[in-house]
């Protein structure tokens, strides 16, 4: 409750800084120009890959424009819920945020193909599907909704851990798995033979070890970075979703730079997308070792028997328009055997 208070008092004296004009563009440069900040929302810590990148990308663009532009990330979802924090970007209180593909899905269900279940083979997969362009009409047309989705963060490959190894779909039968707040994700697990419940991911480690969920899903660095491994030793690699993270943008911060100043950006927010993706990567690895030696055990089912599960699923969500169509169609032309 505390922590929910406190987050209304920032987001408030974010609204009415913005309303004041008292934020950092009062200031000025060295030169005399103003300096607009640009504050972004993130619900991870300072050590993500995604903070990291996102800190890049602002470094890097407040150097480009010789400090007129200077950003403020707020990591560990002080600031509040992913939805919440996209109405503050779509009003301009926020000027970005990095938000689970699920909550532009919300504004427009066509998103639901960023993050459908087996769609990507892996992340590298998805890479070459985010910086190909494949999306970039759809996150364009995002701005009926006041902001613009930039690009795609990968949150890694999610795989399901519990007391218990994961063998086969009847292993989940009766198991209770928290899952994101999304309705592909219910009905996925649902399909994969579980019951989907969700819950913030810190919440996770105290639901496993009272035994009101069966399992979690994820990456094995939140895995790994919330300590989960205590309470469940057990990751089975099901390879269900390769998780996507949106970047969005308010359109009002996005259509008040210049020309060049936009084009200077858009080249970093891609630069920022590959430096994210390689440092994943090598963070993926490094949480493999670290949780292995805290006496994690690897399971690898039969991913094929999942994949034939969900297929409905990921067949509605790549059939529901022709945007879907061309985007699931484009994504497996990139598969390394096409």
């Amino acid at each position: 409750m505390l922590k929910k208070l406190s987050a209304c008092l920032l987001v408030v004296c974010l609204v009415v800084g913005t309303l004041t004009g008292c934020t950092s563009s009062s200031n000025k440069t060295s030169s005399g120009e103003e300096v607009t900040e640009i504050r972004v929302a993130f619900n991870q810590n300072e050590k993500h890959p995604q903070y990291l990148a996102m800190k890049k990308l602002g470094e890097e663009f407040e150097k480009a424009t010789n400090g007129r532009y200077k950003m403020t990330i707020y990591p560990n979802g002080v600031l509040g819920e992913q939805g919440a924090m996209a109405e503050f970007v779509r009003t301009g209180a926020l000027q970005m945020a990095i938000v689970p593909c699920s909550v532009p899905e919300g504004y427009d269900k066509d998103f639901a193909i960023v993050g459908a279940p087996y769609l990507y083979d892996d992340i590298d997969h998805m890479e070459r599907a985010v910086v190909g362009g494949v999306f970039d009409d759809l996150f364009y047309s995002a701005r009926k909704y006041s902001f613009q989705a930039l690009t795609v963060y990968t949150a890694g490959e999610r795989n399901v851990y519990s007391n218990k190894p994961i063998n086969s779909a009847a292993d989940l039968a009766g198991q209770i798995i928290r899952v994101n707040d999304s309705p592909t994700y219910i009905e996925m697990t649902k399909l994969m033979g579980g019951t989907g419940a969700t819950m913030s991911q810190s919440e996770v480690y105290t639901a496993l070890q009272q035994g009101v969920i069966d399992a979690a899903e994820n990456s094995e660095l939140v895995y790994n970075d919330f300590k989960n491994y205590e309470v469940a030793k057990y990751y089975s690699y099901t390879k269900h979703i390769v998780h996507p993270d949106v970047v969005i943008a308010s359109t009002e911060f996005l259509d008040s730079m210049s020309e060049s100043d936009r084009a200077i950006f858009d080249k970093l927010v891609k630069d920022s997308t590959e430096y994210e993706f390689a440092t994943f990567k090598d963070r993926i690895e490094e949480a493999k070792a670290e949780v292995a030696a805290q006496g994690t055990q690897f399971c690898y089912p039969d991913v094929e028997e999942f994949r034939t599960l969900c297929q409905p699923l990921l067949s509605r969500i790549s059939n529901q328009s022709e945007v879907t169509q061309k985007i699931y169609n484009d994504i497996i032309k990139l598969r390394k055997e096409n």
